[in-house]
C-alpha cells in the first residue's frame, strides 16, 4: 500500500493540510540552494554543455507523475512519422546499472534502465540511452546514432544540458498544489519558471490551454501480448486493480469510469514489485499498468492484465507542438 508519508505529503500538498514548520524551514533551504545553484550555472562556474544536435526537453516543475514518458512516446512516433531520426536519453529512475550511460532495447531488464526507458524502448524504434549524466548520454547517443533531434524524457532542472525547446507538463487535477517547493509543496521550481519554458501542456482536459487525454484501448494477459480483450469483456466482475504510479487514483477512476468494479491497491510511485503484490484472496482478475508491467516480466503471473492506453492529443496541440519542434531543428 502507498505509504502514509506519502499521504501525509499529498495532504499537505493537494487538500490544505497544515505544513509543519520543519517542512517549511526545509523549503525555504531548498529555495537558497536551488537558486544559487542556477546562478552558478547562468554566470559560467557550474558548466552547461551544447550538444551537435538540437535538445528538447519534457519535463515538469512538480514531483509526481504528469504523463512525460507516455508523451514522449507519443512526440518520438510522430516525427518518426515524419521521417526524422530521434534518440531520447533518461535518467533512468529506478534502475542499477554498473556502466553508464547504458544504451536500452526492448530486452534490457527493468532493474537497469528503471521503468520509464524500458517502456519507450518497447513503444518506439529510437535508440534510448538512459545515465544519471544526461550530457553524457546525449553524446554517446549523438556518436553512435547521428540522430536528427534527441528528446529528454524529463531533465528540466538537469542544467548541465543545453537545450533547445522545453515542454512542461501539468496534470490538470492536481495542478502545482499549494505552489511550494519541497518538501512544504510539490514544486521543483517556483511558478515564474513556467514563463521561460516553450509551451505548458496539460495532462487532463483544461478548456483554454494545451492538453492530451488517456483512452483505454485494449488489455492483454502479462507475458503474451497477442492474448488481447477488450475492457468490455470485464464489466459486471470485480477487478484488483493494482498501480505503482505517482498518482494511482486516475488510474482506478479511469478503469470506474469504464464501468468496472474496481478494487483498488495503491503502491509507491516506482516500487519494485514482487509476486507477493500480487497475491489475493480471490480470483477476480488484476489489472496493472504498462509501467508496472515491465518490471513484471520475469515473473510468473496467473490472471494479470496489462491495461494500454492510447493518447488523445487536442488537434490544435498536436499541430503546435509538431510545428515547435520542427522549427527547432532549422
Amino acid at each position: 500500500m502507498a505509504n502514509s508519508k506519502q499521504k501525509q505529503l499529498n495532504s499537505i500538498w493537494y487538500k490544505g493540510a497544515k505544513i509543519p514548520f520543519l517542512y517549511i524551514l526545509s523549503s525555504k533551504i531548498f529555495a537558497m540552494l536551488s537558486g544559487l545553484r542556477r546562478k552558478l550555472y547562468k554566470i559560467g562556474l557550474l558548466k552547461s554543455h551544447k550538444i551537435k544536435c538540437p535538445v528538447v526537453i519534457i519535463g515538469n516543475i512538480t514531483v509526481g507523475g504528469v504523463g512525460k514518458t507516455p508523451f514522449v512516446i507519443w512526440l518520438v512516433n510522430q516525427l518518426q512519422a515524419s521521417g526524422y531520426k530521434v534518440g531520447v536519453v533518461s535518467r533512468g529512475y529506478g534502475g542499477k546499472r554498473e556502466h553508464e550511460p547504458l544504451l536500452v532495447i526492448p530486452q534490457t531488464s527493468a532493474k537497469a534502465s528503471g521503468d520509464e526507458a524500458l517502456l519507450i524502448a518497447k513503444h518506439t524504434n529510437a535508440p534510448v540511452f538512459v545515465g544519471k549524466n544526461r550530457v553524457k548520454a546525449a553524446r554517446k547517443l549523438l556518436l553512435d546514432y547521428r540522430v536528427n533531434i534527441i528528446i529528454s524524457d524529463d531533465g528540466m532542472q538537469h542544467y548541465a544540458l543545453q537545450r533547445d525547446l522545453e515542454i512542461t507538463l501539468i496534470d490538470a487535477k492536481y495542478g502545482l498544489g499549494n505552489e511550494r517547493l519541497l518538501p512544504a509543496g510539490p514544486l521543483r521550481e517556483l511558478k515564474p519558471r513556467l514563463d521561460s519554458v516553450d509551451t505548458v501542456i496539460y495532462k487532463g482536459k483544461k478548456p483554454g490551454a494545451h492538453f492530451f487525454e488517456y483512452q483505454p484501448f485494449m488489455v492483454y494477459a502479462l507475458g503474451n501480448i497477442k492474448k488481447q480483450k477488450s475492457m468490455e469483456s470485464f464489466r459486471n466482475q470485480h477487478i484488483n486493480a493494482v498501480a505503482g504510479i505517482a498518482h494511482p487514483d486516475s488510474f482506478f477512476n479511469m478503469l470506474s469510469e469504464q464501468g468496472l468494479a474496481v478494487v483498488k491497491n495503491p503502491l509507491d510511485d516506482h516500487e519494485k514489485l514482487t509476486e507477493q503484490h500480487f497475491q489475493f484472496d480471490n480470483d477476480d482478475p488484476i489489472f496493472i499498468t504498462e509501467k508496472d508491467a515491465v518490471k513484471c516480466s520475469d515473473m510468473k503471473l496467473d490472471n494479470v492484465w496489462v491495461v494500454v492506453l492510447k493518447l488523445v492529443v487536442k488537434p490544435q496541440t498536436k499541430k503546435d507542438v509538431i510545428n515547435l519542434v520542427i522549427e527547432t531543428m532549422k
